[in-house]
């Protein structure tokens, strides 16, 4: 590799995940730990989900190793345990989002560096300066091609996730600048994922393969593997094939409305600031379905309350929503739980019914129950053409007797604007944990996680899932 240059956003990049310093806020500890204590959660809910046996009948004959795997007694190679982990940690789309990158970030993020802790008997506080390092880099590279990247149905979890793992496993692992750049450089020929996917088992393992992937391009680096210098932003690098040709064009569209920072551009000279982790923040999950439902959801849960109608009082629910969210929700009659994940008609339905959306409500039973069904063809919608910050989310509902209540939702409960609180966050774990009863000892896993911090040794938590 020539020399590190700060003009390219590749080295950029790598030098700041190599050589920036461990003062992190306490504001920006506090976010990751708790983004380690919510997805531990999801990760082991997502164990029993049937995806995962499928998973674990294939890659347990593909050799044994020194890393933990959630629900199963068997250690495997760094790679496998992150393959694994990060399908469970999205199997029930229950994980956080990341907006800068518009990706599950830490479903992908926290499964590659536990699986690499695990084999190089790395601390807490290793971990947690990997995680913060990890997602910094994820949020600038997504910045720079999104949000179209996202909008052309490229699924970001498992592109972007990728690069975002391989920087924070570099950083475990304390390679140089030089061996970082190599690492995130690979990871681009190892990320993948089209949002054609959604609603079958292959979406969930987008979060598992960018976990894989983000662990072999740091081990691949550490052990002297070179890669291209502009593969982020060549001719033929990640943002012109990735965005489209266009690029140019698109770029000039974005100015003067910025979408959490996401303007097309890779800004080598201002990574780090903000820190994405204290700015962006994360959207922790409080429903287990696809976020570009909650919006409408916690909108509509906000009129059931204020006005306090009943389900069957209700003629119709209208919506009026961006293009990019309802994008995702393909399934209007959904008539599987993978499908409800992804039907805004079904999520709302089963609000205005039971006021929330629970770990119970997507199981195959659930879905066909007959009073759900029957509420599916009151909920209607309309695309809006706009960006998600340029347009908030509007909700109608029109009762049967002509009352009609409307309000608008912008960022949903869980983000940055309205966090969980720690109260919600442990009963979150506890739902979770419920859920699979019978096979974890979740005060031992809650002491683990409220003790994970300083040298805490991350095995002590991973062998316990």
């Amino acid at each position: 590799m020539q020399a590190m240059s700060t003009t390219n956003p590749l080295h950029a990049l790598a030098i700041w995940a190599a050589e920036h310093p461990r003062d992190w806020s306490t504001a920006a500890k506090k976010t990751a730990h708790n983004a380690v204590i919510d997805i531990t959660a999801c990760m082991i809910a997502g164990t029993h989900e049937k995806v995962i046996s499928k998973l674990w009948s294939v890659v347990s004959l593909w050799g044994d190793g020194k890393s933990n795997v959630a629900g199963y007694p068997k250690c495997l190679s760094a790679p496998l345990a992150a393959l694994v982990n990060g399908t469970s940690a999205h199997a029930l789309d229950y994980d956080d989002i990341f907006d800068p990158a518009k990706a599950h970030a830490t479903a992908v993020i926290f499964p590659a560096l536990m699986a690499l802790a695990d084999e190089t008997d790395k601390s807490a506080d290793d971990l947690l300066d990997a995680y913060i390092v990890g997602l910094q880099i994820l949020g600038e590279v997504g910045q720079g091609v999104n949000p179209f990247h996202r909008n052309r149905g490229w699924h970001a979890t498992g592109t972007l996730g990728t690069l975002g793992a391989a920087a924070a496993c570099a950083r475990l692992l304390g390679l140089s600048a030089e061996k970082t750049a190599h690492a995130i450089s690979i990871s681009t020929s190892l990320a993948g994922g089209f949002m054609s996917q959604f609603g079958s088992d292959t979406k969930c393992l987008h979060a598992g393969f960018a976990a894989a992937g983000g662990v072999q391009a740091a081990m691949l680096a550490r052990a002297g593997i070179t890669a291209g210098e502009t593969t982020l932003d060549g001719q033929t690098g990640l943002q012109t094939l990735m965005v489209g040709p266009d690029v140019e064009q698109l770029r000039e569209s974005m100015i003067g409305k910025e979408e959490y920072g996401q303007n097309v551009t890779f800004s080598p000279d201002t990574i780090g600031e903000p820190l994405h982790v204290e700015k962006f923040g994360l959207k922790v999950k409080r429903f287990p379905n696809c976020g570009s439902v909650h919006r409408a959801l916690d909108g509509l849960l906000q009129l059931r309350d204020e006005y306090q109608f009943e389900a069957d009082e209700v003629e119709e629910v209208f919506i009026r929503a961006p293009a990019g969210h309802l994008h995702n929700l393909a399934y209007d009659r959904p008539k599987t739980p993978l499908e409800a994940k992804f039907s805004l008609e079904y999520g709302l339905a089963v609000g205005l019914l039971t006021g929330s959306n629970t770990l119970d409500d997507f199981t195959p039973k659930a879905v066909l129950k007959p009073e759900v069904q029957a509420m599916l063809p009151r909920i209607r919608k309309e695309y809006v053409p706009k960006l998600e910050s340029d347009f908030y989310t509007q909700i109608q509902v029109r009762l049967k007797d002509g009352t009609i209540y409307n309000t608008e939702a912008n960022m949903p409960v869980g983000s940055n604007a309205e966090p969980l609180t720690d109260a919600q966050l442990w009963a979150k774990f506890d739902a979770c944990l419920h859920s699979v009863a019978n096979t974890r000892d979740p005060k031992a896993i809650k002491d683990a996680l409220k003790a994970f911090s300083g040298n805490y040794k991350v095995k002590s938590l991973s062998s316990l899932l």
